[in-house]
C-alpha cells in the first residue's frame, strides 16, 4: 500500500527535484530535523502557512497533500483513485472549458479565505 502522508509526499516531491533535505529546510525557513521529523511522519500537524510555503516551492496546490495520490503539474505521480483517468479524450474535450473556469473560480475564492485566514492568525498571535 501506497503512502500517502502528508511528510511522504513532501520527501518525494523534494527527492524528485533532487534537493537536499538541508536546502528544502532552508527554503522553508525550518530546521533540517524539524523537515526529517515531518518527513518521516514523527510530525504530522503542520500549519497553514508552512503547507503555503512548501506549496508555493513545489509549484503544487496546498490540496495535493490531503488527497490520495494525484497527478501533479509535471506528473511526479500517476493517478490511482481519480476519475479523471477514466474518462476519455472527447469527454475531457468538452468539459475542458467550464472545469478551467471553475478551477480559476475556486482558487480565486481559495485565495480570499486564505488572506483572510492568514489576516486572522496574525491578530490572533498580536493579541
Amino acid at each position: 500500500m501506497m503512502n500517502n502522508s502528508i511528510g511522504f509526499k513532501i520527501k518525494k516531491l523534494r527527492e524528485q527535484k533532487e534537493i537536499s533535505q538541508e536546502d528544502l529546510a532552508f527554503h522553508l525557513d525550518v530546521s533540517q530535523s524539524y523537515l526529517s521529523k515531518i518527513e518521516n511522519g514523527a510530525i504530522e500537524k503542520l500549519d497553514f502557512i508552512f503547507m503555503q510555503k512548501i506549496s508555493d516551492f513545489f509549484k503544487v496546490e496546498p490540496q495535493y497533500f490531503l488527497e490520495g495520490d494525484t497527478i501533479v503539474n509535471n506528473n511526479i505521480e500517476t493517478s490511482t483513485n481519480s476519475a479523471v483517468g477514466n474518462i476519455g479524450d472527447t469527454t475531457i474535450n468538452t468539459t475542458d472549458q467550464n472545469l478551467l473556469e471553475n478551477v480559476i473560480n475556486n482558487q480565486h475564492h481559495i485565495n480570499q479565505l486564505m488572506e483572510v485566514q492568514n489576516r486572522l492568525i496574525e491578530k490572533l498571535l498580536k493579541d
